[in-house]
C-alpha cells in the first residue's frame, strides 16, 4: 500500500457516519426560549444555531466556574432532541466496514461529535462502531461544541499527533470551522446537515459523496492534496 497521506482520522457522527436526523427548527426554537430564561439574548441567540448558542452561553458560564449550572438547565433539552434523532438514525452505506478496515490497518480513528454521551453511546453500539473509535469525544466531555476546536484538540493531545497529520471528516460548516481552527485538513461528505452550496465561502479540502472514497484519499500519499479540489470525486 502507498504511504498514507494522513496518519489518523477523526470523524463527526451525525450526518457523517449516520444520516442527519436532528430536527433543527423545533429544537432551536425551544433552545432559544431556554437560553432566554437564563437571561441570554441578542444576535448570538436570535441568529445562532444549537451549537453557537451553547458556546455563547459557555463564554459567560465557563470563566466563572459555573458550567454545571448551564449543563443542568440545558443538557436535558439537548439530550431529548438527541434521543428523538436516535429513533431514526441509520448508518451511511459501508460505515461500519470502513471503520473496521481503517482500524485493522493500523490507522488511528476517533470521533468528535456535538451529540451527547447518552444517545451517542447507544448509537455507536447499535451500529457496531464502538470498537473502532478511540477516543470518542461527545459534547458532554467539552465546554465548547464545534465550531470550536476543543474536542479536536483533546484527541490530538491524546494521540500526540500534529494537526496536519490528521484528517477530519464531517458534513457541516461547523466541522470545517472546527478543523480549520485546529489547523487540520477536512473532508466533507455530501448529504448531511449542510447543503453543498453552504461551503462556497469556506470550502473544505475535499468534498466526497461516499464514505468509501476516503480509502483512496488516504492512500494517495503525502502529495495527495496537490491538485485536489473541492468537488472532485475519487474514481
Amino acid at each position: 500500500m502507498a504511504e498514507r497521506a494522513y496518519g489518523a482520522i477523526i470523524f463527526d457522527f451525525e450526518g457523517t457516519l449516520v444520516d442527519f436526523q436532528w430536527r433543527l427548527e423545533p429544537a432551536e426554537v425551544e433552545l432559544r426560549f431556554a437560553f432566554a430564561a437564563l437571561g441570554f439574548g441578542g444576535d448570538d441567540f436570535a441568529q445562532g444555531n444549537y451549537a453557537t448558542m451553547w458556546n455563547a452561553a459557555a463564554d459567560w458560564f465557563a470563566p466563572r466556574g459555573r458550567m454545571a449550572e448551564l449543563r443542568q438547565a440545558l443538557a436535558p433539552i439537548y439530550d431529548r432532541w438527541d434521543l428523538d434523532a436516535l429513533n431514526r438514525w441509520a448508518p451511511r452505506p459501508g460505515a461500519a466496514k470502513l471503520l473496521r478496515r481503517f482500524a485493522a490497518g493500523g490507522l488511528a480513528v476517533a470521533m468528535v461529535s456535538n451529540v451527547g454521551r447518552s444517545a451517542l453511546a447507544g448509537a455507536l453500539e447499535r451500529f457496531d462502531f464502538v470498537e473502532c473509535l478511540l477516543p470518542v469525544v461527545s459534547r458532554d466531555e467539552v465546554t465548547y461544541m464545534k465550531p470550536r476546536a476543543e474536542g479536536i484538540f483533546r484527541v490530538l493531545a491524546q494521540w500526540q499527533l500534529a494537526a496536519d497529520e490528521v484528517l477530519f471528516v464531517g458534513d457541516s460548516r461547523a466541522d470545517v470551522f472546527a478543523a480549520r481552527a485546529a489547523g487540520m485538513p477536512v473532508a466533507i461528505i455530501r448529504g448531511g446537515e449542510c447543503a453543498e452550496s453552504a461551503f462556497a465561502e469556506h470550502p473544505p479540502d475535499y468534498m466526497i459523496s461516499q464514505l468509501s472514497e476516503l480509502v483512496e484519499l488516504l492512500e494517495r500519499g503525502p502529495g495527495a492534496r496537490a491538485g485536489w479540489f473541492p468537488g472532485d470525486r475519487v474514481g
